[in-house]
């Protein structure tokens, strides 16, 4: 084996090593941001004060659950999950409002509404959240047994202390 060959063996196996390191790094990236999660606000009744405007009581915690393959799950308090509004960072519920699903039960009929929720503050234990809705998709009045599924939102369990979960 010349000297030439030795330079390309060196040569290659250093392309292979920043190759490997590279990929190893960039599929860790991927398995910390690939954690979504989803959140589930269910109360006995909420209001809907206008077109824009539901108030949901916070009685127990909301629950929260990561998508598939990770599987995690926590529960939040209705100061917390609103907090996710205030969060500016890239791929935030501030900047990217969520699609959520809201049902409500009247007489013997299950109802739903999609909306985009693009606000939500906590206060004296309910969360007044601001959405986008089909006219006349939702009454003005107070609903009952009400669910509000919110799509999910990419933030690792704890991507700053803003943020933790658990």
């Amino acid at each position: 084996m010349g000297l030439m060959d030795i330079k390309m063996n060196s040569i290659i196996l250093k392309v292979g090593i920043t190759l490997l390191c590279t990929l190893a790094t960039t599929f860790t990236f991927a398995e910390e941001s690939a954690e979504k999660w989803l959140f589930v606000h269910t109360a006995e009744y909420a209001q809907v004060t206008n077109s824009t405007t539901i108030v949901m009581p916070v009685t127990r915690d909301v629950f929260a659950f990561t998508d598939r393959p990770i599987r995690h799950h926590a529960y939040l308090t209705g100061e917390k999950l609103a907090s996710l509004w205030a969060d500016t960072s890239n791929n935030s519920f501030k900047t990217d409002p969520p699609n959520a699903v809201l049902t409500w039960v009247d007489g013997e009929n299950v109802n739903e509404a999609e909306v985009v929720i693009t606000g939500a503050t906590s206060e004296d234990e309910s969360i007044t959240y601001t959405i986008v809705i089909d006219a006349n998709t939702v009454p003005n009045t107070e609903l009952k047994y009400v669910s509000l599924f919110i799509d999910d939102v990419n933030i690792s369990i704890c991507s700053n202390h803003s943020n933790c979960f658990f």
